[in-house]
């Protein structure tokens, strides 16, 4: 008798059926990640930003420019600073006291 080598077709399918249940649970937490990541990462741009600007406005230095790294902008005057894709929540600085917050 012949011993039998390799995989039927049924457990191949099992297999990428499987692998396709998997991908399908982990890619949108995955991106929910990536979102939560880039406003995190905007956020503390615009605290590091915010410090620098009240440390600087407080010893009459020059104050800084935004480097705009992680946030598409920066907006002094209103501390407002957006995310870059794909997050979606702005962060509202107060430039008096450098404390920041995600907009809900």
């Amino acid at each position: 008798m012949k011993k039998q080598q390799g995989f039927t077709l049924i457990e191949l399918m099992i297999v990428v059926a499987i692998i396709a249940i998997l991908a399908a649970i982990a890619l949108p937490a995955y991106n929910n990640y990536r979102v939560r990541s880039a406003n995190g990462a905007c956020q503390a741009e615009a605290k590091a930003f915010a410090n620098s600007y009240v440390a600087a406005s407080l010893s009459s230095m020059s104050v800084p420019t935004p480097q705009n790294k992680a946030c598409t902008s920066f907006t002094v005057s209103t501390g407002v600073a957006a995310p870059k894709s794909p997050g979606n929540k702005n962060t509202t600085c107060d430039m008096t006291n450098a404390t920041c917050s995600l907009a809900p």
